[in-house]
């Protein structure tokens, strides 16, 4: 039995992107596809075997949990953990989460002496491959450049530990100008520089995220992070040209009630809507809890197979409801359209990302654990549209 809800992730928009991606890289140079935050709203089960299919060659999540779900699902390759996986304080719980470490394979982001010092006291028997994260100008986690020299020195002291890795993070690689990422590329290949000594063969540097990746190439190094991007989408318009990324998320629902209304109406919570004249009304199944977020309220349209139709009044919880007036009749279990995967649609993610006045990271990170995920396209042999369902012209709607 299937959710009211349904987010259908193309795997052929996956790889297609995939290959669009290393098609900007130097030959050699490694993809780590960034898949926290259950990758970026999409379904970490459903990505990642999609993205390893697709000759990805290492992945990334924030915390140690998403690294052994990521594990769960099949992922064979490397994994980076990118937070701070060990910053606990009772020793217990770090000598524990170190035998996971250890146990699955992971990478440990290293950024401060302490942590180094407390991996030191477990005495490992084998030693866990480490990346130093060095802070350039993000001013989050990292260690000040100048103070790299001597991490770097005490993991090669450690005999728990193994540098596989040296890598940073942009604050501003999205922006037209990249007064700042250029400064902290600078900064970066000083710091490589300054260890380079200390360095085995093969350590991996890496810097550039999605917005790098597309524009910055001298930030390539021997391996970018892309998220975003990976999913058909860009943090901001301009880094879209030309590069065609594909997204991969719509998110369907359906008609659970349609009725008519008189004029004089209320609509929803807090009497934001009142119709002006007999309505008919559509309800679907979604609400913030599901990342539908208030914002919305009389502002989102959705579309249907008739056109598309405007959200009236407050989202709720659980419920939206869409004026269906000007629309061919609709009835209940018809396909209601959230977000559709199309770049240009008024219910795309960059679209409602814009009216949201947000990024479209938030759009899909907050899509809800109601929100049922399965795989569509090609290689799962479910089409990834119907074909019943047109490009829709927005509804000329008056109410």
């Amino acid at each position: 039995m299937r959710s009211d809800l349904i987010a259908q992730i193309n795997t052929d928009h996956l790889a297609h992107n995939c290959r669009a991606i290393r098609a900007r890289l130097q030959p050699g140079t490694r993809i780590c596809a960034v898949v926290k935050a259950n990758a970026y709203g999409h379904g970490l089960s459903i990505v990642a075997p999609a993205l390893q299919d697709a000759g990805v060659d290492c992945a990334a999540v924030a915390t140690l949990q998403e690294a052994l779900e990521l594990r769960s699902v099949g992922w064979r390759r490397p994994i980076l953990v990118l937070g701070g996986a060990l910053a606990v304080a009772n020793e217990r719980e770090r000598r524990e989460r170190l035998r996971a470490i250890a146990k699955y394979g992971l990478m440990l982001t290293i950024a401060d002496l302490d942590t180094v010092h407390a991996i030191a006291r477990m005495n490992l028997q084998e030693p866990i491959d480490a990346h130093v994260k060095v802070d350039t100008g993000m001013g989050r986690m990292g260690v000040l450049p100048e103070q790299a020299s001597q991490l770097v020195d005490a993991i090669r002291a450690c005999g728990s530990l193994r540098l596989t890795g040296v890598y940073s993070h942009f604050a501003t690689a999205d922006f037209e100008l990249h007064e700042l990422a250029r400064r902290q590329v600078a900064t970066f290949r000083t710091v490589l520089t300054d260890i380079g000594q200390r360095l085995l063969p093969g350590t991996v540097r890496h810097m550039a995220n999605s917005a790098a990746t597309l524009t910055l190439p001298e930030a390539h190094f021997d391996m970018v992070r892309p998220g975003l991007a990976m999913y058909g989408l860009v943090p901001a318009e301009h880094l879209g040209r030309g590069i065609e990324l594909r997204p991969a998320l719509r998110l369907i629902s359906h008609f659970t009630s349609v009725k008519d209304l008189p004029a004089g109406h209320c609509v929803g919570y807090g009497q934001m809507f009142t119709t002006q004249r007999p309505t008919r009304l559509g309800l679907v199944p979604v609400g913030y809890f599901d990342g539908y977020i208030r914002a919305l309220s009389n502002a989102a349209v959705v579309g249907t197979k008739a056109g598309d139709a405007p959200v009236i009044g407050r989202v709720s919880m659980d419920q939206i409801a869409v004026d269906l007036t000007d629309l061919p009749p609709l009835i209940l279990g018809d396909e209601v359209v959230l977000i559709d995967d199309r770049p240009g649609r008024p219910n795309s993610v960059p679209a409602l990302a814009k009216l949201l006045g947000t990024i479209p990271y938030e759009v899909i990170c907050l899509l809800g654990e109601r929100i049922q995920r399965i795989a569509v396209g090609s290689s799962c042999g479910i089409p990834a549209r119907p074909a019943t369902i047109p490009e829709l012209v927005p509804a000329n709607v008056t109410t």
